[in-house]
């Protein structure tokens, strides 16, 4: 079976299950396909060759069954692919829009119409066939690193089973680590996708087949399944099998997180791509429960759904500059307790009064690619937080924290010396707090774009200290001016004499590298007392301040003052 038709263009609908009745209704979504494609477009920098491609694509309801539409678009694509746009980048886009779609057509609806949902399914299945022949002309999708086909193959291999009245069990499977990246060398960067592959062939019977989906993941298809308990026993196997260090060929041992969603076809979805995003939705939900793998079941729909409304708000907030800093006091310790500095800490409301987590909403801009947008925004938003300070005569240091993909961004440097010099700032006043495990993502790269921030004036902190890497040959090669104790150590100093112990060592460790130490999370005097007797510099907790927005911080400062 192709994707490619020989009679009425480069695409065969009729192998997709969509008539040229099917075609003809779909100019009932117009509306809402536009409006899906405009939503996801946004979240991408504006360039020609993008905007050509979305304005071809939004008219794909009225206009698929044309050949010269079909020409122009899939030129349009093969564009975007010679700039960087991958496969799997375009039919993530695509994904999206459909997620898009489908909400406009059924949020919030009591009962959904037959004709709707039947609408709706034939909308999906033209965008998977449109999308699969594209990748097929280029031949973009026939082998990766792994040696395996791509996820285009996997939705035509369940199709086929489909029509042959099969049943299918399909597993998403994540193998990743993503922090042992940075030390493996280059070639065993690129011969683990194909090992992996390899061990993960071996424990499948030889009527199962596998495929290479997302970042880091695999789509097994277990075939002729009849109950659960087949995809549950082989999920079992491979967590079992890769709960131990896979050896590479270098002779490195490297550990890795498996986590596997299962899904059945057609039982969990009506088509292909359906039920593959229901194998990974349960694949996702582990991220909070942690076990190895676990089975769909439709609450998980409901659940992505309202994660799916969640980042739709975050984003219009993002772009409406919505999203808040609170200022969280930092107090230096000595002979005059005095509040020498704040931390910047992200905060934002829902129009529900309902307030997010911080780290929801970091998960939340990673997975959507908002992290540009999102420090952008940071950044501007913590100049603008100093210059009202100094407006009120507070001129004192700030700290940011930034993120991995923050720390490999070459554009950093100058989207900070901008700021600064529109807001006419010392960069000596702020302060950007970086993990450890943020650093070690790409070594020699964080030390350059660092290097840069550094000659600026920009100060660094080291944050939640021990809880990570703690390499000191790698620490006393890094330009960090201050070290932030995790709360961790803190929360337990006063009952733990190991943990004490370890407060200890790093305080020390801090005055013999020449940095600053701050301790996190200080609650109760007791901590405090103690903190100042090993010589810990400065402190940063409910002791002293919770986060506050910044009219009551200079009402506090004034009041600490006095």
């Amino acid at each position: 079976m192709t994707t490619i038709s020989d009679n009425t263009g480069y695409i065969d609908y009729a192998a997709f299950s969509v008539s040229a009745d099917d075609l003809h209704s779909l100019r009932a979504l117009i509306d809402v396909w536009r409006l899906a494609m405009d939503r996801v477009a946004a979240r991408y920098a504006p360039t020609p060759l993008l905007g050509e491609f979305v304005e071809l694509s939004k008219t794909l309801p009225l206009r698929i069954d044309e050949l010269v539409w079909q020409q122009h678009w899939m030129h349009a694509w093969h564009k975007l692919s010679r700039r960087g746009f991958s496969s799997a980048d375009l039919f993530g886009f695509f994904s999206h829009a459909m997620a898009e779609a489908e909400m406009e057509l059924f949020d919030g609806l009591p009962q959904v119409g037959r004709v709707q949902l039947k609408l709706f399914a034939i909308l999906r299945r033209c965008v998977v066939a449109a999308v699969s022949c594209a990748i097929e002309v280029g031949e973009e999708a026939h082998g990766t690193d792994a040696g395996l086909p791509g996820e285009w193959a996997a939705m035509r291999a369940l199709r086929e089973c489909g029509e042959s009245g099969r049943q299918v069990a399909v597993l998403s499977v994540s193998m990743i680590n993503r922090h042992a990246r940075s030390h493996l060398t280059a070639s065993d960067l690129q011969s683990l996708p194909a090992l992996l592959s390899e061990q993960l062939g071996r424990l499948l019977r030889p009527q199962d087949l596998a495929f290479v989906g997302h970042e880091g993941e695999w789509l097994l298809l277990l075939t002729d399944v009849y109950s659960m308990a087949q995809p549950a026993l082989a999920a079992t196997q491979i967590a079992r099998v890769f709960d131990h260090p896979v050896r590479l060929l270098g002779g490195r041992a490297v550990s890795l997180d498996t986590a596997i969603g299962i899904a059945l076809f057609p039982d969990h979805g009506g088509d292909p791509e359906e039920v593959i995003q229901a194998a990974r939705l349960a694949r996702s939900s582990l991220l909070v429960s942690g076990e190895p793998f676990t089975m769909f079941d439709w609450m998980m729909k409901v659940d992505w759904q309202a994660r799916h409304q969640l980042s739709e708000e975050l984003r219009e907030a993002l772009r409406t500059d919505r999203l808040q800093l609170y200022l969280q006091p930092q107090v230096e310790l000595g002979g005059e307790t005095r509040c020498v500095g704040a931390e910047l800490l992200l905060r934002w409301r829902r129009s529900n009064g309902e307030w997010v987590q911080p780290p929801l909403i970091i998960e939340l801009i990673e997975e959507y690619g908002w992290r540009s947008q999102l420090t952008d925004w940071l950044v501007r938003a913590a100049l603008r937080c100093s210059a009202e300070l100094e407006a009120e005569g507070i001129e004192m240091p700030l700290s940011l924290n930034l993120t991995a993909g923050d720390l490999i961004d070459s554009d950093l440097p100058e989207l900070v010396g901008q700021c600064l010099e529109t807001w006419q700032l010392p960069a000596e006043r702020f302060t950007f707090e970086l993990t450890e495990s943020a650093m070690m993502y790409d070594r020699q790269r964080s030390l350059d774009i660092m290097m840069r921030l550094r000659n600026m004036g920009i100060r660094f902190a080291l944050d939640d200290f021990g809880t990570g890497y703690s390499s000191l040959s790698y620490l006393a090669t890094l330009p960090v001016d201050e070290i932030k104790i995790d709360r961790s150590f803190i929360d337990g100093m006063l009952s733990s004499v190991d943990k004490l112990r370890i407060v200890k060592t790093i305080v020390d460790l801090t005055h013999d590298l020449g940095m600053l130490s701050l301790a996190e999370g200080v609650e109760v005097v007791g901590q405090c007392d103690e903190l100042r007797a090993l010589g810990c510099t400065r402190v940063q907790g409910y002791l002293y301040g919770k986060p506050m927005p910044i009219a009551a911080f200079i009402d506090w400062y004034r009041a600490f003052r006095a």
